[in-house]
């Protein structure tokens, strides 16, 4: 009797048809799609950034502040080892189809139990949202395509109980009626949510859809991996080697920091213009935390070395030295005096000036201060990169180095 009794429920509740508003479901789903593919483009950035590096500014980096290559490059960027945009769009996946078939479908009651589950989910997206923009907020840094799916995190929040008829005022009721149902009990919800229907498909959506980027990612050409845990314990087996570095050094961090990174490069050496790439986007998130010091080691067999090194001395004195080191990596292949005019010119600078700069006494004597300790630290190769005086042997890797950091950061509390 019981069981007759739960049936004839059911069915009511599948005969009474809840009430949808089909316009606004259609706008669920120009979101929905707006957020995927702000999240794909975030993805596959994420994805390009780990095995390639940085190598050249994304349509989305406009300068220092303005940096999604940099955002993507952090450690901010990944959740369970997978691209935090990814999880963003199997969300938008699942909320622009279940928002889909609402708009197409003729049985609301089959469709309505996922679009109140997209609802739901979309607050968690939202809360999420405000999280990741305290990230940004505390890296300093503004990444437009991530603003843009935090914009359309809190659109599906208005839009999809907008969808079932629920405003702002009847969120409360509405979700208590909802979570009771879920539970199997009593409440005033007009349609069965169908709770195992939905988790089914949330979770074969969330589990394929993470295990395929996970594979993708194994798959990509130049990604490395280590184990970490076997490399940080590598690493500070290492006694630590006392370095000298040039009072003048341009420094990244924060100088005061109890962390010293030194970096020995050769601006036309192509294993530090991967470094370039690799090494420093690693380091961001740890912008209080480390003093990472940049010293010039031109090696003798590169003809363009020590003018490319004067080139990044006289960017530190006309007050870019970070742009011109990046600007000389990105274009190696072109370094000389035409480059270094032309990074002059783009930055405001007198390229007469500049140029006379590179050749300056000053600047010649400085290169040769700084050969000198890397000469005397007999440095083997460039880049060749310290951690508070130990050698680190993977910093192509990002996750080797940041694990290296956390590890230093906590052996100084």
């Amino acid at each position: 009797m019981g069981k007759q009794l739960t049936s004839r429920k059911r069915r009511g509740k599948e005969a009474a048809q809840p009430i949808i508003n089909k316009n606004m479901m259609w706008a669920s789903v120009v979101i929905a799609g707006l957020g995927a593919a702000m999240a794909f483009y975030l993805s596959n950035l994420t994805f390009t950034i780990a095995a390639e590096g940085i190598t050249s500014a994304s349509a989305c980096s406009i300068n220092e502040w303005v940096n999604c290559d940099l955002v993507q490059a952090s450690s901010y960027a990944r959740m369970f080892g997978i691209p935090v945009a990814w999880w963003g769009f199997l969300f938008y996946v699942f909320a622009g189809l279940a928002a889909l078939s609402g708009a197409t479908g003729e049985k609301a009651s089959t469709t309505t139990p996922f679009v109140a589950a997209a609802f739901v989910m979309s607050i968690f997206a939202v809360l999420f949202s405000l999280y990741k923009a305290y990230n940004l907020y505390s890296m300093g840094l503004l990444c437009p395509v991530c603003v843009g799916m935090y914009a359309a995190n809190l659109g599906l929040l208005f839009t999809l109980p907008l969808s079932l008829k629920k405003g702002v005022s009847e969120w409360g009721s509405f979700l208590g009626a909802y979570f009771s149902a879920a539970m199997g009990k009593t409440s005033t919800l007009d349609f069965d949510p169908k709770i195992k229907n939905v988790s089914i498909v949330f979770l074969l959506l969330f589990i394929v859809g993470g295990a395929g980027a996970r594979q993708y990612q194994k798959g990509m050409p130049g990604a490395a991996t280590v184990d970490t845990d076997r490399t940080v314990i590598e690493h500070f087996r290492q006694r630590p080697k006392l370095i000298l570095t040039n009072d003048e050094a341009p420094v990244w961090g924060n100088p005061d920091a109890k962390i010293t990174i030194v970096e020995f490069a050769d601006f036309q050496c192509p294993a530090c213009q991967q470094a370039a790439a690799f090494f420093k986007p690693a380091l961001v998130g740890f912008e209080d935390d480390v003093k990472f010091v940049f010293m010039n080691f031109p090696l003798q067999m590169h003809s363009m070395a020590r003018s490319a090194a004067g080139a990044a001395i006289c960017g530190q004195q006309f007050g870019d030295f970070w742009g011109v080191h990046d600007a000389l990596f990105e274009n190696q292949a072109l370094l000389g005096n035409r480059l270094y005019e032309t990074i002059a010119e783009e930055r405001g600078w007198d390229p007469d000036e500049f140029k006379a700069c590179t050749t300056s006494g000053s600047v010649v004597a400085r290169i040769e201060r700084e050969l000198e300790m890397g000469s005397a630290a007999e440095l083997p190769f460039t880049p060749y990169i310290l951690i508070n005086g130990r050698k680190l042997s993977h910093w192509l890797i990002a996750d080797h180095v940041r694990a290296v950091i956390r590890e230093e950061i906590r052996r100084q509390q």
